[in-house]
C-alpha cells in the first residue's frame, strides 16, 4: 500500500510544482485538472491507509519531479526552489515571470499518459497481493489511471493533427 501511496503523492507533488512552474495556461490547467485527480486518488488510498500514511510513503520516479523542482531566472541564471516562487528574482529584480518554464502541451499529456501506464501496472500489482477491500480500491485506481492514459492519449493525437 506504501508503493501505491508514494505513486499517487510524488503525482500531487509533480503536478503542483508544475502548475507553479510553467507559463502556458493551458498546461497549468492541464497540471491543476490532473492534480485534482490525484488528490481524490489519494483520498481513497487514506482511507484504506490512514493519513499518516504519505509521509513515509517511497516515490517511485514516475514524474520527471526535478524538471519542475527548481527553475532558473532566464536574465541573470538565479536558481530558486519552484514552491518558493517569489514575485521577482531576488538577484536582478526581473518579475516572476522570468522563473516560469515552457512545457508544451503536448508533452504535459505525454507525461501523463506515461506516468498513468506505469501507475497502473503498479496498481495492478499490488492488487494482485492485497485483501478483499484494499484490492477493489487499487483495481479501481488501475481502471482510473487507463482511463487517464487513453485520454491523454487522444489529447496527444488531437494536438499533433
Amino acid at each position: 500500500m506504501a508503493r501505491a501511496v508514494g505513486a499517487v503523492v510524488e503525482g500531487i507533488t509533480f503536478y503542483d510544482l508544475g502548475h507553479i512552474a510553467v507559463a502556458d495556461t493551458r498546461v497549468k490547467v492541464t497540471f491543476e485538472d490532473l492534480g485534482r485527480r490525484k488528490r481524490m486518488e489519494l483520498s481513497k488510498l487514506e482511507a484504506l491507509a490512514g493519513p499518516s500514511a504519505k509521509d513515509a510513503a517511497p516515490r517511485p520516479g514516475f514524474y520527471p519531479v526535478e524538471v519542475v523542482s527548481k527553475l532558473e531566472c532566464y536574465v541573470c541564471g538565479h536558481t530558486i526552489e519552484t514552491a518558493s516562487m517569489p514575485s521577482q528574482c531576488p538577484r536582478c529584480g526581473a518579475a516572476r515571470y522570468s522563473f516560469e518554464k515552457e512545457i508544451a502541451l503536448a508533452r504535459a499529456w505525454e507525461i501523463a499518459a506515461h506516468s498513468a501506464r506505469k501507475s497502473a501496472s503498479l496498481f495492478r500489482e499490488l492488487a494482485g497481493k492485497a485483501e478483499v477491500d484494499t484490492r477493489r480500491v487499487l483495481e479501481e485506481l488501475a481502471r482510473e489511471e487507463d482511463a487517464l492514459a487513453s485520454e491523454a492519449e487522444k489529447e496527444i493525437a488531437e494536438l499533433r493533427a
